[in-house]
């Protein structure tokens, strides 16, 4: 046996071993976790997942259409891009390729006691590290709230104006996503956390830009209608209602809806608010126009202030609504 032979076998089965590492890292989300908090006064813990089936990559149609998600080429680097409206198109990287879901557990979760888990959708131009955890605060958010919870945030399109939700198009695609997180979870707190985590209660939440991941959510999101109905507890939406409101009104109008519906609005989403207002009116939806104590399954609120839409998340009023409104729902 010659050397040159052995060096070729070494080589081959070096590549063969670093191709099954990386199909693995990305078939199992358990292997692709990055630890930013732990057992301290911020968190239980706090992660950084990379998914499979985050919202993005996403590689299929533009949802209900024959139009793929991606529809031109860049004639210059020949990448894909995503076309938004008549003025924006965005290249596939880096926009459409993060994969990353933020996991939080406040530092008063109890694993063995009922929880919910809160989804976060955030707006546009957002990065989860930058915009979530520094600027907007939203751990130290959760962590005020005093309930026990499991946050997941996310990653939507990357630092761009574009409300795209991804594989969240597809059917049972938010359900697949919450059952990576279930496998994440199930690796660092036992499978008897994840078996209850696949049966938790959610409440949806989103800020701007993130009403169309909810309302796909809504519509699609859950493996069958009466999983929905028994599981979605609520939806807050902050300033955040700019379309899909034929979505919301068909979970609002069915008479099997169980989760309350908190819509906190501003003037820039205020005529599509009201719209979603008087045609639900009609077939019978009542809303609610202020809050003054504990917010009750099926419960309807509609709450205008004319807070400016970048500040209207942190300052509400109140400050901190998000927090507010949860406060005000039981566990």
């Amino acid at each position: 046996m010659t050397f040159s032979y052995l060096g070729r076998l070494l080589q081959f089965f070096f590549f063969t071993v670093i191709i099954q590492w990386n199909t693995a890292m990305a078939k199992d989300p358990v292997m692709n976790v990055e630890t930013l908090c732990r057992k301290n006064p911020s968190c239980l813990v706090t992660l950084i997942a990379r998914l499979p089936h985050a919202p993005f990559p996403y590689d299929g149609m533009v949802a209900d259409t024959n139009q793929p998600f991606f529809d031109k080429m860049d004639p210059e680097n020949n990448q894909r891009l995503h076309t938004v409206n008549d003025a924006v198109s965005y290249p596939e990287s880096p926009y459409y390729q993060d994969n990353r879901v933020l996991i939080h557990l406040p530092p008063s979760f109890k694993p063995n006691k009922p929880f919910d888990i809160l989804v976060f959708f955030h707006g546009h131009k957002t990065e989860l590290v930058r915009t979530l955890i520094k600027e907007q605060a939203l751990l130290q958010q959760v962590n005020n709230i005093n309930r026990n919870l499991v946050l997941v945030a996310p990653q939507m399109v990357l630092n761009a104006q574009d409300s795209s939700p991804g594989k969240l198009y597809q059917s049972q695609g938010f359900a697949n996503m919450l059952n990576d997180v279930s496998l994440v979870l199930g690796k660092k707190f036992g499978k008897r956390l994840a078996a209850r985590f696949g049966k938790a209660s959610v409440i949806l939440s989103a800020f701007s830009g993130g009403y169309r991941a909810v309302s796909f959510v809504i519509d699609r999101g859950f493996f069958t209608k009466d999983e929905r109905n028994q599981r979605l507890k609520g939806v807050i939406l902050l300033d955040a209602l700019y379309g899909e409101t034929e979505k919301f009104a068909d979970w609002l109008t069915d008479r099997d809806r169980q989760g309350f519906f908190v819509n906190f609005y501003g003037l820039s989403s205020t005529p599509l608010s009201q719209n979603l207002e008087q045609d639900t009116e009609k077939q019978g939806v009542v809303w609610q126009r202020s809050l003054q104590g504990n917010i009750l399954p099926k419960e309807i609120y509609a709450l205008s202030v004319d807070t400016p839409h970048q500040t209207i998340f942190l300052s509400g009023p109140p400050e901190w609504p998000l927090v507010d409104i949860l406060k005000r729902t039981k566990q």
